[in-house]
């Protein structure tokens, strides 16, 4: 009896043995769902238009403490006009940078808060003495951006809006010439990839 031959036939036959079936198919399973879900990755990607993210997920602003626009104040571009009623507001979330938001004062009715005297909005770190970024919005064309911030310091569009900014906001009206409680508000207007508006800041 050659046993050696029985073996080595019996050896052959094992190593021609495949996958069971069903482990076969959990396999092919498994590869399918992995390709589909990097193919989908990849489209969504490549499909994602401007404007898919809404500017309320990504920006917050806090309670505004109301004050009066200072000459110093003015000098540093933190202000328009001296003596007008401005307003600080913390940032409470933001993602965004600078040229992913405009601003905007409104009136109850949802339109442009009409401003009297130049007034504009500005940017600035919370311990710094210097904003740096200012928009400045002429006299009676209402609050409201048209374009980016102006940049007067070392911030530039791609620069983030972080928690540790405030945002001032010179209402172009005069703080004696200012109604308290008329439900005007601020919010923030995503630009580019963000769309919509953040959730209204009422100015007291």
């Amino acid at each position: 009896m050659n046993v050696f031959g029985q073996r080595k036939r019996s050896w052959r036959k094992s190593r021609k043995r495949g996958v069971s079936p069903i482990i076969a198919t959990i396999l092919l399973v498994a590869i399918t769902v992995v390709l589909a879900a990097v193919l989908y990755v990849l489209i969504s990607g490549l499909t994602k238009g401007p404007g898919s993210t809404p500017i309320g997920t990504a920006f917050a602003a806090g309670n505004p403490v109301a004050g009066t626009c200072l000459a110093a104040q003015v000098t540093n571009h933190q202000c328009a006009v001296a003596g007008n009623e401005i307003f600080t507001v913390t940032i409470e979330q933001s993602t965004v940078t600078m040229s992913s938001i405009l601003l905007e004062v409104k009136n109850p009715g949802g339109s442009a808060f009409a401003n009297t005297l130049a007034g504009g909005f500005a940017i600035m770190p919370i311990t710094g003495a210097i904003p740096n970024a200012y928009y400045s919005v002429g006299a009676g064309a209402g609050l409201a951006m048209t374009s980016q911030f102006t940049y007067t310091g070392t911030f530039s569009g791609s620069s983030p809006i972080t928690t540790t900014m405030t945002i001032t906001v010179d209402t172009g009206i005069a703080a004696a010439n200012w109604t308290p409680g008329a439900g005007n508000y601020l919010v923030g207007l995503g630009v580019g990839s963000y769309s919509g508006t953040s959730q209204p800041t009422t100015l007291p």
